[in-house]
Protein backbone atom coordinates (compact mmCIF):
# COMPACT_ATOMS: atom_id res chain seq x y z
CA UNK A 1 0.00 0.00 0.00
CA UNK A 2 2.82 2.42 0.84
CA UNK A 3 4.45 1.64 -2.48
CA UNK A 4 1.31 2.68 -4.38
CA UNK A 5 1.24 6.01 -2.57
CA UNK A 6 4.79 6.63 -3.69
CA UNK A 7 4.40 5.46 -7.30
CA UNK A 8 1.43 7.67 -8.18
CA UNK A 9 3.07 11.00 -7.18
CA UNK A 10 6.29 10.00 -8.93
CA UNK A 11 4.37 9.16 -12.09
CA UNK A 12 2.57 12.51 -11.98
CA UNK A 13 5.83 14.40 -11.47
CA UNK A 14 7.39 12.55 -14.39
CA UNK A 15 4.45 13.39 -16.65
CA UNK A 16 4.52 17.04 -15.57
CA UNK A 17 8.22 17.22 -16.41
CA UNK A 18 7.53 15.84 -19.87
CA UNK A 19 4.90 18.46 -20.58
CA UNK A 20 6.97 21.45 -19.47
CA UNK A 21 9.90 20.96 -21.81
CA UNK A 22 7.90 20.96 -25.06
CA UNK A 23 6.15 24.16 -23.96
CA UNK A 24 9.48 25.91 -23.45
CA UNK A 25 10.78 24.59 -26.75
CA UNK A 26 7.56 25.69 -28.47
CA UNK A 27 7.97 29.21 -27.07
CA UNK A 28 11.55 29.34 -28.36
CA UNK A 29 10.42 28.24 -31.81
CA UNK A 30 7.63 30.84 -31.82
CA UNK A 31 10.08 33.58 -30.81
CA UNK A 32 12.53 32.51 -33.53
CA UNK A 33 9.78 32.47 -36.19
CA UNK A 34 8.49 35.90 -35.08
CA UNK A 35 12.02 37.32 -35.35
CA UNK A 36 12.43 35.77 -38.81
CA UNK A 37 9.10 37.28 -39.94
CA UNK A 38 10.07 40.71 -38.59
CA UNK A 39 13.42 40.51 -40.41
CA UNK A 40 11.76 39.54 -43.70
CA UNK A 41 9.21 42.36 -43.38
CA UNK A 42 11.92 44.95 -42.65
CA UNK A 43 11.95 47.54 -45.41
CA UNK A 44 8.24 47.06 -46.13
CA UNK A 45 5.30 49.12 -44.90
CA UNK A 46 1.97 47.51 -44.04
CA UNK A 47 -1.11 48.68 -45.88
CA UNK A 48 -4.80 48.32 -45.12
CA UNK A 49 -5.87 44.64 -44.99
CA UNK A 50 -7.97 43.37 -47.89
CA UNK A 51 -10.34 40.42 -47.98
CA UNK A 52 -9.14 38.98 -51.30
CA UNK A 53 -6.07 39.01 -53.51
CA UNK A 54 -5.51 37.94 -57.08
CA UNK A 55 -3.38 34.84 -57.19
CA UNK A 56 -2.17 34.76 -60.78
CA UNK A 57 1.20 36.42 -60.10
CA UNK A 58 1.70 35.21 -56.54
CA UNK A 59 4.48 32.92 -55.34
CA UNK A 60 4.41 31.17 -52.03
CA UNK A 61 3.40 30.66 -49.40
CA UNK A 62 6.26 30.80 -46.96
CA UNK A 63 5.31 29.81 -43.43
CA UNK A 64 6.37 31.70 -40.32
CA UNK A 65 5.30 29.74 -37.26
CA UNK A 66 1.93 28.05 -37.12
CA UNK A 67 -0.29 30.90 -38.30
CA UNK A 68 1.53 33.37 -40.57
CA UNK A 69 1.92 32.93 -44.31
CA UNK A 70 3.71 35.23 -46.75
CA UNK A 71 2.80 35.39 -50.45
CA UNK A 72 5.15 37.24 -52.83
CA UNK A 73 3.51 39.31 -55.58
CA UNK A 74 6.72 40.70 -57.03
CA UNK A 75 9.80 42.39 -55.60
CA UNK A 76 7.95 45.32 -54.10
CA UNK A 77 4.73 43.74 -52.84
CA UNK A 78 4.09 40.89 -50.44
CA UNK A 79 0.96 39.80 -48.63
CA UNK A 80 0.83 38.52 -45.08
CA UNK A 81 -1.97 36.23 -44.02
CA UNK A 82 -2.57 35.23 -40.42
CA UNK A 83 -4.58 32.04 -40.59
CA UNK A 84 -7.38 30.92 -38.32
CA UNK A 85 -6.28 27.51 -37.17
CA UNK A 86 -2.91 26.00 -37.90
CA UNK A 87 -1.48 25.17 -41.31
CA UNK A 88 1.88 24.41 -39.72
CA UNK A 89 2.65 21.69 -42.26
CA UNK A 90 3.67 24.40 -44.75
CA UNK A 91 6.66 25.13 -42.54
CA UNK A 92 7.72 21.49 -42.86
CA UNK A 93 7.60 21.66 -46.66
CA UNK A 94 4.13 20.24 -47.10
CA UNK A 95 1.79 21.46 -49.82
CA UNK A 96 -0.89 24.07 -49.13
CA UNK A 97 -4.11 23.24 -50.95
CA UNK A 98 -6.64 26.07 -51.03
CA UNK A 99 -10.22 25.48 -52.10
CA UNK A 100 -11.11 28.53 -54.20
CA UNK A 101 -14.30 29.46 -55.96
CA UNK A 102 -12.75 32.20 -58.12
CA UNK A 103 -9.38 33.48 -59.35
CA UNK A 104 -8.80 35.11 -55.98
CA UNK A 105 -7.79 33.86 -52.57
CA UNK A 106 -10.13 35.30 -49.98
CA UNK A 107 -10.44 35.49 -46.23
CA UNK A 108 -12.48 32.50 -45.12
CA UNK A 109 -11.18 30.17 -47.85
CA UNK A 110 -10.32 26.79 -46.37
CA UNK A 111 -6.76 25.60 -46.81
CA UNK A 112 -5.41 22.14 -46.12
CA UNK A 113 -1.85 20.97 -45.71
CA UNK A 114 -0.84 17.68 -47.27
CA UNK A 115 2.18 15.43 -47.37
CA UNK A 116 2.17 14.64 -51.08
CA UNK A 117 4.77 11.88 -50.75
CA UNK A 118 2.85 9.95 -48.11
CA UNK A 119 -0.47 10.92 -49.69
CA UNK A 120 -2.43 12.23 -46.73
CA UNK A 121 -3.66 15.52 -45.30
CA UNK A 122 -1.97 16.81 -42.18
CA UNK A 123 -3.98 19.87 -41.13
CA UNK A 124 -6.33 22.65 -42.12
CA UNK A 125 -6.95 26.32 -41.49
CA UNK A 126 -9.01 29.21 -42.80
CA UNK A 127 -7.33 32.17 -44.45
CA UNK A 128 -7.63 35.49 -42.70
CA UNK A 129 -7.52 38.96 -44.29
CA UNK A 130 -4.49 39.71 -46.49
CA UNK A 131 -2.26 42.56 -45.36
CA UNK A 132 -0.27 44.07 -48.24
CA UNK A 133 3.29 45.16 -47.51
CA UNK A 134 4.95 47.50 -50.00
CA UNK A 135 8.68 48.03 -50.16
CA UNK A 136 9.58 51.43 -48.73
CA UNK A 137 11.74 53.57 -50.95
CA UNK A 138 15.12 54.47 -49.39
Amino acid sequence: MKMRRLILPLALITLAGCTLQPTEKRLQIQAREAARLDADLAGFTAGKPVNCMMNRDVRGPEAYGDHSLIFHAGRNLIYRNDTIGSCQGVGRGEALIIRQTSSQMCAGDIARTADLVAGFETGSCALGPFTPYRRTRP
